[in-house]
């Protein structure tokens, strides 16, 4: 609690200045701090990155007057909201996500209360107005360290950097998903020079955010929702050939995309083709074809499918 309130005042300090403070000014007008020179420093450092990571825009000018000593503060135009200028349908539909979405771990009270107040206060207790929806059934949501920095980062449009199967990323984040109880983080990844996506509980390291704010623009696609099932993974990519019957063929082109169109055959039957990092993801949009659709290749990934089906036979 000591470390908390002391967060809190010093985030209350730096917004309410009219200069940057120095390091000198911060220890006097915050409590909590040790006088000693040294522990100051260091401890004032922790707070001033773990901020950074909870997506306050701590920035380090010179005071007018000074000759090399630096000061910070929280400029207001970086740290307020915007007004966002939804409707009235995207207002419900936040206070609906608010009201049935329950946030779990370190991070939820801020999260939670950032929808309430974007969409408006919207209490357990409070009577739905008429067009809204009266009972929600209520979904646990684990916001973990790292979905928090990288929702930071995607809204400052700020790189970030992480270790992930064995290696270095520096990644263009550009949307975060929650799927079956794990975050993942879509974006353009540097090294290999593509999109990727990566599952957060199973990065490597730290995740922080690096270089300045407005470091990319975010293809407009990249904000439609979540990806796909059989995109939702990490596991090498490889394309999948399913051949779907002419009674199913326009359901699967909404599903799948006409760029993923790769025949259509003399019977009205479609081949896709398509991308997959996820076979199980696959798997299950697949069966929901019944025998109405068919994995033709890759064999090994055909093969994969029929030696589950059996063993759940």
């Amino acid at each position: 609690m000591e470390r908390l309130e002391r967060l809190v005042n010093l985030v209350a300090a730096l917004i309410d200045t009219n200069h940057p403070l120095t390091r000198a000014e911060i220890a006097e007008r915050i409590d909590g701090y040790s006088s000693d020179p040294h522990a100051f420093r260091r401890n004032f450092e922790r707070d001033k990155d773990l901020l950074r990571q909870m997506g306050f825009p701590v920035v380090t000018e010179t005071p007018d007057g000074a000759n090399e000593e630096v000061g910070y503060r929280i400029p207001r135009e970086l740290y307020e909201l915007a007004d966002p200028g939804l409707d009235e349908e995207e207002l419900t539909a936040i206070r609906l996500a608010a009201s049935a979405v329950h946030l779990e771990g370190e991070w939820s009270e801020s999260l939670q209360a950032a929808l309430r107040k974007l969409g408006g206060a919207v209490g357990p207790s409070r009577v739905p107005s008429r067009g809204e929806v009266a009972q929600v059934a209520g979904a646990e949501v684990h916001v973990e360290a790292t979905a928090a920095v990288a929702f930071a980062a995607i809204a400052e449009r700020r790189r970030v950097a992480f270790a992930y199967s064995g290696r270095q990323r520096v990644v263009d984040p550009w949307r975060l998903s929650y799927h079956r109880g794990h975050w993942y983080l879509a974006g353009f990844d540097s090294g290999p020079a593509e999109e990727r996506l990566f599952r957060l509980d199973r990065v490597d390291s730290e995740l922080v955010a690096v270089g300045d704010s407005g470091a990319f623009d975010a293809p407009s696609e990249a904000r439609a929702g979540p990806p796909p099932p059989w995109r939702i993974g990490d596991e090498a990519q490889k394309l999948a050939a399913v051949l779907v019957d002419a009674d199913h063929a326009v359901l699967a082109r909404t599903e799948f995309g006409e760029a993923a169109v790769k025949e259509v055959r003399d019977d009205g039957s479609t081949l896709f083709q398509i991308a997959v990092t996820s076979t199980a993801g696959l798997r299950s949009v697949v069966l929901g074809y019944l025998d109405h659709a068919e994995i033709v290749g890759p064999a090994e990934l055909r093969d994969d499918v029929i030696s589950w089906l059996e063993a759940l036979a």
